[in-house]
């Protein structure tokens, strides 16, 4: 909460650019929190590239919005169940949409076809919120259960498992965006945040896009990894 608070002031302009954050005592009076804690957030706040701190002479504001530096972690269907089962879903709306013109362009799929949404937020063992969440799946193929019947299963071990439908290939995009009002909300941060998006689409054997999620990281909370498998000499 004390990292929030700060992060919200420098965002707001409370705490200008290139200048010197009130000092310790005068932070942990005013917000009633302990050294320990401060000197915390402060760690956190340095790590998101806001401000710098050198002993004897304070800690300055370096910009009002984090550093947009991101990663991942996931190279191999391993990675994806061991990631689901360190952290849940809980689900919320749900719905049957269309794509669009827009929407299609964005999801990178056909236009005019049918599917089932539903979103909601992955969170850590914690309740810290971890991602915003957006699945699509294709009508004509599968329709997805209550949320209490998925569990802790991602969406495409659960379709492989009662539908049969396994993915042969998956490509992904990644864009860097920023968060809107209700999105900083839900992931707890501020509005204007950078953020990453990811949008996956899942293959079946026959090249035929049957689920797309759409998912919403801060950019603490995503790490890029690429594992390149050579080929030995002949």
């Amino acid at each position: 909460m004390l990292y929030q608070a700060l992060r919200a002031r420098i965002a707001e302009g409370h705490y200008g650019v290139g200048k010197l954050l009130p000092t310790e005592k005068a932070l942990c009076a005013e917000l009633g929190a302990s050294r320990y804690a401060l000197r915390e957030a402060m760690a956190r706040l340095e790590a998101d590239g806001l401000v710098r701190r050198r002993r004897g002479s304070g800690s300055t504001v370096l910009r009002r919005l984090p550093l947009a530096i991101f990663q991942s972690g996931v190279s191999s269907r391993e990675d994806l169940l061991n990631y689901a089962s360190a952290t849940f879903m809980a689900w919320g709306h749900r719905d049957i949409v269309r794509t669009d013109g827009k929407l299609a362009r964005r999801l990178g799929c056909d236009e005019a076809r049918q599917w089932q949404f539903m979103r909601g937020v992955r969170f850590e063992e914690d309740g810290e919120p971890l991602a915003l969440v957006a699945v699509y799946i294709d009508t004509e193929r599968a329709t997805l259960p209550e949320a209490e019947v998925l569990g802790r299963s991602p969406v495409y071990q659960w379709l492989e498992k009662e539908h049969g439908l396994e993915p042969h290939a998956v490509s992904q995009d990644i864009r860097a965006t920023r968060l809107a009002v209700k999105q900083a909300e839900e992931l707890r941060d501020v509005p204007e945040a950078p953020v990453l998006e990811v949008i996956r689409r899942y293959f079946d054997a026959n090249g035929a896009i049957y689920l797309i999620s759409q998912s919403i990281y801060r950019s603490r909370d995503f790490v890029l990894n690429h594992r390149f498998l050579l080929g030995g000499a002949p």
